[in-house]
């Protein structure tokens, strides 16, 4: 059924398009011809618009196109028209705008990726001459988005899953409430984390949660404090620096260890007495003595060897002392390394050292037997532990 038009006394009453501007002319109105000529410059101004990138048929075989502005992956193109473009006889051609503002076309079909190009047009032809012009510009702005149009990766159930919680442990309530503004409970949702420094203070560094609602499934709670025992307090000590640790009356610096050594250089002929190591850098106490030597003694008694007393302003701070021996095999060996007998230190408080205490050692060299090989390059180190009684 065709088109209807409005009746006859509608159309009769009509003065102007609302929407457009173009006037109708009365009826009667003199000289006709120039109103009619106002109705039409009023007109095409009104589809100016309609008329870019037309393609129309200029020759048999041959097509043109319309000026006209257009928007392609944010490139503005002013295309200024072209003539002459051929086609192809006994052929479907498709003509699009690239998205550098360059004609194209094909036989093939359009491109696969339609967010490079415009469709212009669909121009059929038989063996002789142009048949049809199937305009495409409506593909080109009467369109339903895509994901791929839009530049999206998801798939729209990923999108609607996302907005309503993995898992549903963030259903539309809880959106609702996060996105509800400052007088919502949104608190009972996340939670907030506050970092608080202070250089004066026991604790240099605190992280912690403000907030744990029940639905807060994920937080963050974080002090030095709180992975230690109660009752414990940490802080610097500012007259060396360390770290100091507090507890139930008593004060532990928190630096591991501090060493001491002695070291004979070349071939230990004999014994050593009360050879000084050093001074005591701090209070602690003497938890290891270790003795190594580069080059182990070689005798045809396998008893003969090397070991050493170390001592704390005169007392040995070992119940027994490291020694190695010929038994042990030639070369480098140390008693920190399973050769020999490893030291054992006193638990009797002889072992506590203070600072400015002075270290000594005795070298014993037990030899029996005949010597092929002395002992050479002996070191004697000794281990404090740091930990200091108020």
């Amino acid at each position: 059924m065709a088109e209807r038009y409005p009746e006859d006394a509608a159309l009769l009453a009509l003065t102007q398009d609302a929407q457009t501007g173009v006037e109708y002319i009365p009826t009667g109105k003199s000289p006709y011809h120039l109103e009619f000529r106002k109705l039409l410059q009023r007109t095409l101004l009104a589809c100016e618009r309609a008329n870019d990138l037309r393609v129309y048929q200029e020759g048999d075989l041959t097509i043109g196109v319309r000026p006209g502005r257009c928007l392609i992956q944010d490139n503005a193109i002013d295309f200024a028209g072209q003539e002459g473009v051929a086609v192809d006889d006994s052929s479907t051609t498709h003509v699009w705008l690239d998205d550098a503002g360059q004609l194209q076309t094909g036989e093939s079909g359009l491109p696969a990726d339609r967010t490079t190009f415009l469709p212009l047009a669909q121009v059929v032809a038989d063996a002789t001459a142009i048949t049809s012009i199937n305009d495409l510009r409506g593909e080109g702005f009467l369109l339903v988005p895509t994901l791929a149009l839009l530049g999206l990766t998801a798939t729209a159930d990923e999108v609607n899953q996302a907005l309503d919680g993995i898992n549903a442990t963030v259903d539309a309530w809880a959106l609702n409430v996060l996105t509800g503004g400052p007088t919502s409970t949104a608190d009972s949702e996340h939670r907030h984390l506050s970092v608080w420094q202070d250089a004066d203070s026991e604790v240099l560094f605190s992280l912690y949660n403000n907030n744990a609602g029940s639905n807060a499934n994920v937080g963050l709670h974080m002090g030095l404090p709180s992975v230690l025992n109660d009752g414990v307090i940490l802080s610097q000590d500012r007259g060396h620096g360390f770290l100091k640790q507090r507890y139930e009356g008593t004060t532990y610096f928190l630096v591991g260890t501090v060493h001491a050594q002695f070291v004979h250089e070349g071939d230990l002929l004999a014994s050593l007495a009360g050879k000084l190591i050093g001074v005591v850098p701090i209070d602690g106490t003497v938890s290891a003595v270790v003795m190594s030597v580069g080059t182990n003694i070689e005798s045809d008694t396998s008893t003969d060897g090397v070991s050493a007393t170390v001592k704390v302003n005169g007392t040995a701070v070992a119940s027994t002392d490291p020694s190695i021996s010929d038994a042990d095999a030639a070369g480098f060996r140390s008693t920190a390394q399973g050769d020999g007998v490893a030291a054992v230190i006193k638990t009797d408080g002889t072992q506590d050292v203070l600072r400015g205490d002075v270290l000594t050692v005795d070298i014993t060299r037990s030899v029996a037997g005949a010597v092929t090989v002395e002992p050479a390059d002996a070191v004697v180190l000794v281990v404090i532990r740091v930990n200091r009684p108020e």
